[in-house]
C-alpha cells in the first residue's frame, strides 16, 4: 500500500518534470533498513535499469547515501550529482511531509 503510494507520488512527480522518456517499472522501499530499489526504462536503452540507493532522514530532508545502478556511466553521474549536491531532497511541509517521516 504505502509503496503504491510513493510509487504514485513519482509518476506524477516524473511527468511533472516532463521526463516522457524515463518509466518507473518497480519501485520498493525497505524503510527498517533505509533502503530503495527502483526498476526504470529509459528511452533508448534495450534493457531495464535497476537502482538501490540507501538514505538517512535529516530533520526536514531525505539524505541519499549510496546508490548505485546497473549502468555504469548512470552510477558514474549519480555519484557526480551526490558529489555536487550532496543529495539532499526536502520533504513537503504540512500533512504529506509528516506522513513521509512517518514511512520514511
Amino acid at each position: 500500500m504505502i509503496d503504491s503510494v510513493i510509487r504514485k507520488a513519482l509518476e506524477t512527480r516524473i511527468a511533472a518534470h516532463g521526463l516522457g522518456w524515463l518509466k518507473l517499472r518497480h519501485f520498493e522501499l525497505r524503510s527498517a533498513e533505509k533502503k530503495i530499489m527502483l526498476e526504470i526504462d529509459l528511452e533508448g536503452e534495450p534493457t531495464p535499469v535497476t537502482v538501490h540507493a540507501t538514505y538517512r532522514l535529516d530533520v526536514d530532508t531525505v539524505v541519499i547515501e549510496s546508490i548505485d545502478t546497473s549502468k555504469k556511466w548512470m552510477t558514474e553521474v549519480a555519484h557526480l550529482a551526490l558529489a555536487k549536491h550532496g543529495g539532499h531532497v526536502a520533504l513537503p511541509g504540512g500533512l504529506i511531509g509528516t506522513m513521509a517521516r512517518a514511512i520514511l
